[in-house]
């Protein structure tokens, strides 16, 4: 439980650091900006899901 754990932490840092550079370079696009807001949208709901994930794994972690 505690590679899953690991994994789940690991997979929040990789998200996190995803959005710090996806957020600002979608922001600064001309382009279609319904698009945009949509992958904000979706990467932080991953996010959220991932805190809640980690947050429930951990109860199993001794």
């Amino acid at each position: 439980m505690q590679i899953i754990n690991t994994l789940t932490v690991l997979a929040l840092v990789v998200l996190s650091f995803a959005l710090i550079v996806a957020i600002p370079v979608l922001y600064a696009s001309s382009e279609d900006s319904g698009r945009s807001n949509r992958l904000i949208l979706i990467g932080g709901a991953a996010w959220v899901a991932l805190v809640l994930l980690n947050w429930g794994v951990s109860f199993f972690v001794v």
